[in-house]
């Protein structure tokens, strides 16, 4: 029974094959060790064109790269060598859980080889552990063509150099967590069709495993996938009812076994996952279309641009010879009707799922992506290239009007795409350049059917020009470089700098004026209050809202950062590449462009205040209204009630009407068509608070000297800086945007009449390290202590020894009641899920054996 099942009808006609004849030069016969080497190769002189370390002075950091990935990796690289636990740090923004950020972007076991690296070289590390999971898409696909079609024939080379450089891999290899679902994808794959036609699970379910333990996010799409493929393989393969049985109930319990065996990080991470963002979903309630079937098959056109923005566009390329087999494979007659419906029924389904709003959301996990839009356009990828594959081994079988016909239809595709498609990158170039490879290949289907002699090496050239094309594609639209010593020399400062700050004992934040990234905590090693992650603290995120500051669905930072929240936050040191306010900062030490201020009013890490003087913020954000400036002077004002922390002087309309009314019923001067002026009537510090958006640019012309901001959010407060009587200046959104405007100068004595209440009853922290901290409070009566540490369940606090219970202050800090005198405090962070996940694991791993050993018996 399962000797015939292992001879399935989908390798029926392998004796047969017109290429299976074909001879071979010896030293290309190791058509795995190609389809590894000629990517590799690719990639490396791609680095080397690019001028990239060490062949020149710039990186492959391209977007979130540079911006979240080589600081999460610098961060494990310090625990590592400093024997910090993973659980929890204190340098991902704010403090967080760091078993989510190691889940969603480090789990892939390579990382941990980082370790017998230097730090200088991480960025490296990862740019070359890239390049060599490139290598090994081409290598995993290779495999899968070999055992699927049951052939080595050196044509699989080009079609694996055709998956490793996809159009999903041109634009997506910096994302390296991802990479490793990639070249596992057609080891999943093929241990389905195993499971399905031969009743062998063991790859399968290892394989399903493995990529669910390396990017749980990923993993979710190819889990959908193998849904689908599972009953596309069950229904046209010609099996009786008894073995689709079989296959439904070993699909089903090995699925189930690769989830329980990637459990022990699967289940602590999903539980960290309940505090982001992306814990709530809105299904959506009407049907939308992105683009049409023409437009989608435009981006199969090589050349064609990456797209990882907001504009849905899938990355599919993967070879122009796609429109040449792809018609030949549908109408190949040899090939099983069902087989042929099957796949074009799974191909069109995937296609519509990229321009489909409801589709779209339920492939990337019930959530909308926040940019790199068709993440599972892989899957199409290998579903294509195998359909084009298999109408081209069996070339020999098919018709000559089949031949034509599909040369035919695909001309006719390529002409109506450069006819009716006019969406930007699609240029004449790009249509010209795919009309040349399309003809080039018809041609040489053509020859290869009509000549006899030296037809291996006409193979070779086949070959070759498959590498070519994907190659040029490649190297046309990725591999994007930035200079590499602008990030070296910035963290080279900061830990000069940070050699002048004492942090053995007590814990306080910094923060950073001159940031390259929301991440420069973990980049540089010390704690901060800007994130940038897809595990971010939501709760934290709308807190930044609130005071004005910038919260987003994937982030925190100091945008809109005054001295007050400043010290709420706990940031006593402050990273600068300009000269600061002498009454607000104290300049400690300076390491090239870059300063080091102590902030001259902070706050420690906790304080205890009486419940009744300081309400809960969300009362005084109602009271406030939406703006955030308002809601400071009402916390202050709780606590220094003499006069505001912010004193208004005027308000406006920039790009509107010229005139506004004040709030003391004067006048505002400011040309409306030349953004918003203000005259300066008193010296001070300065802050405007931005109601609307401002667009993607903001400019301060001061007398002349302008000053761009392209990270003003909507509703945000903007540091104008010490102004003198006399001087001007002038606020310019983005052209056609109009904004709201409101002055304030700070009342520097009320600031430090509120700090100095706030630190008359500190916490003090004697010891701490990640995910925990001991110190010291007292409390003059019965009160709150506030902690500007996020909260989030997984925190154990005990006073004098007693686990005290503790609340959510302002909806994101912890907050707990301290008795009268003084007391010890620790707290301890531990991560749920572990246990129930090392459970979980270990026994799917003994039920796994159980069953790879019944089937070894049962043969």
């Amino acid at each position: 029974m399962m000797k015939s099942i292992g001879e399935p009808v989908l390798f029926a006609f392998r004796e047969t094959m017109c290429m299976k004849g074909s001879k071979w030069p010896n030293r290309f016969t190791n058509i795995f060790f190609l389809s590894f080497i000629i990517p590799v190769l690719a990639m490396l002189g791609i680095i080397v064109a690019r001028g990239i370390y060490p062949f020149g002075n710039n990186s492959f950091m391209h977007c979130d790269m540079y911006h979240q990935y080589v600081p999460f990796l610098t961060e494990f690289w310090h625990k590592l060598h400093s024997g910090e636990n993973l659980i929890y740090s204190w340098n991902t923004g704010l403090g967080s859980d760091f078993v989510a950020v190691y889940g969603y972007y480090l789990a892939s076991p390579a990382n941990w080889l980082a370790f017998f690296f230097p730090e200088g070289l991480l960025i490296e590390f990862m740019t070359y552990q890239i390049v060599l999971k490139t290598g090994l898409c081409g290598l995993t696909f290779a495999w899968y063509l070999s055992r699927h079609f049951q052939t080595r024939h050196p044509v699989v080379v080009g079609f694996a150099m055709l998956y490793a450089f996809s159009g999903f891999v041109a634009a997506y290899n910096w994302n390296h967590m991802w990479m490793d679902c990639i070249w596992l994808a057609p080891l999943i794959l093929l241990g389905l069709e195993q499971l399905v036609l031969e009743g062998r699970c063991r790859l399968y379910c290892l394989a399903l495993t493995a990529s669910i333990f390396t990017n749980y996010y990923m993993s979710i799409m190819i889990c959908i996938f193998l849904v689908l493929y599972f009953f596309l393989q069950l229904f046209t393969n010609g099996l009786s009812w008894r073995n689709k049985g079989r296959a439904v109930r070993q699909f089903t319990v090995y699925s189930l076994l690769a989830g329980g065996m990637a459990a022990v990080l699967l289940l602590p991470v999903l539980s960290a996952m309940h505090m982001t963002e992306f814990r709530d979903f809105s299904f959506p309630r009407e049907i939308k279309f992105y683009f049409n079937a023409l437009e989608m098959l435009a981006r199969h056109f090589v050349t064609t641009p990456k797209e990882i923005g907001l504009d849905h566009w899938p990355n599919i390329y993967c070879g122009v010879i796609v429109f040449l087999l792809v018609p030949l494979y549908l109408l190949h007659d040899r090939i099983l009707l069902k087989q042929r419906l099957g796949k074009l029924l799974l191909a069109v389904f995937m296609l519509l799922s990229f321009s489909t709003n409801i589709l779209n959301f339920i492939w990337h996990g019930l959530n909308y992506p926040d940019s790199l839009p068709a993440r599972q356009s892989y899957l199409y990828i290998f579903l294509v290239l195998t359909m084009c594959f298999e109408a081209l081994y069996r070339l020999k079988e098919s018709r000559v009007w089949q031949q034509a016909a599909a040369a035919v239809t695909g001309g006719v595709i390529l002409a109506a795409c450069g006819i009716f498609v006019t969406v930007d990158g699609f240029t004449i170039e790009v249509a010209a350049l795919t009309w040349m490879f399309f003809a080039a290949y018809c041609l040489f289907v053509l020859w290869y059917l009509r000549v006899e002699r030296c037809r291996s090496w006409f193979v070779f050239a086949g070959v070759l020009l498959l590498v070519a094309e994907a190659s040029f594609h490649m190297y046309e639209t990725s591999v994007s470089v930035v200079q590499r010593g602008y990030y070296t020399d910035k963290k080279h400062n900061y830990q000069t700098l940070l050699e002048y700050v004492d942090r053995e004992q007590e814990l306080f934040r910094l923060e950073s004026f001159c940031a390259m990234t929301k991440n420069d905590g973990t980049l540089a090693g010390y704690p901060s209050i800007s994130l940038f992650s897809s595990t971010t603290n939501s709760h934290i995120a709308e807190y930044y809202d609130d005071l004005g500051m910038s919260g987003t669905k994937v982030s925190y930072y100091t945008s809109g950062l005054t001295p007050f929240t400043s010290a709420l936050l706990g940031v006593r040191y402050t990273f600068s590449d300009k000269v600061e306010d002498e009454k607000l900062y104290r300049l400690v030490a300076q390491s090239g462009d870059m300063y080091l201020y102590e902030n001259i009013y902070s706050l420690p890490m906790g304080f205890v205040t009486d419940p009744a003087m300081l309400r809960d913020m969300e009362e005084e954000i109602e009271a406030a209204g939406s703006n955030p400036v308002k809601t400071q002077n009402g916390l202050a004002a709780q606590l220094y009630p003499d006069k505001p922390l912010f004193q208004y002087v005027m308000q406006g309309t920039g790009m509107g009407e010229k005139e506004e009314e004040r709030e003391d019923g004067g006048e505002t001067e400011g040309d409306a068509d030349n953004g918003l002026a203000f005259e300066i009537e008193e010296y001070g510090h300065y802050y405007v608070y931005i109601a609307g958006d401002p667009g993607d640019k903001l400019t301060v012309d001061k007398g002349g000297e302008t000053e761009e901001y392209g990270e003003a959010e909507r509703n945000t407060v903007l540091d104008i800086g010490c102004l003198a009587a006399g001087e001007a200046f002038t606020l310019i959104p983005e052209e056609g945007k109009t904004v709201r405007m409101w002055l304030y100068r700070l009342n520097t004595e009320v600031l430090e009449a509120v700090t100095a209440i706030l630190k008359e009853q500190p916490l003090t922290v004697e010891a701490y390290g990640d995910g925990w901290l001991e110190g010291r409070v007292e409390a003059r009566e019965t009160g709150k202590l506030l902690l500007s540490i996020p909260y989030e369940p997984g925190w154990r606090i005990w006073i004098d020894g007693e686990e005290v219970l503790y609340e959510q202050h302002a909806g994101a800090m912890i907050s707990l009641t301290v008795p009268k005198g003084g007391h010890r405090l620790r707290m301890e962070y531990e991560r749920s899920g572990f246990a129930e996940g090392i459970g979980i694991t270990l026994i799917s791993l003994l039920l796994f054996a159980q069953q790879i050993n019944n089937q070894r018996k049962a043969r």
